[in-house]
């Protein structure tokens, strides 16, 4: 059984409206996510995985709140350009129980 988030699910969680985002570039986004997600987690169990569908709906969400910054810089006018964070504690939380381990 993989995680299964539908679009409605991802758009009430990250409150997006349509007008903003429409459903084949949102439901493109969270194919995006389930496929990063899978190559991280392990996916393959057979019940229910809330805290790796929190943590896809939250890798959806900061991939939508990112679209408007493709360079990944916030301007501040104190402190100058700030580069966008990668690293999300709350997802690495949520996903670190279930992380793959690669020995080589």
């Amino acid at each position: 059984m993989s995680i299964s988030v539908t679009l409605t699910e991802v758009r009430a969680w990250i409150g997006v409206p349509a007008t903003s985002i429409d459903d084949p570039t949102l439901q493109a986004v969270l194919d995006a996510e389930t496929y990063a997600q899978a190559r991280a987690c392990r996916t393959d169990y057979m019940w229910p995985q809330p805290n790796l569908a929190q943590a896809l709906m939250r890798r959806v969400g900061r991939t939508v709140a990112a679209r408007g910054i493709p360079l990944g810089m916030l301007g501040d006018a104190e402190y100058g350009p700030t580069r966008l964070p990668s690293f999300d504690a709350e997802i690495e939380r949520l996903e670190g129980p279930d992380r793959k381990v690669i020995f080589s």
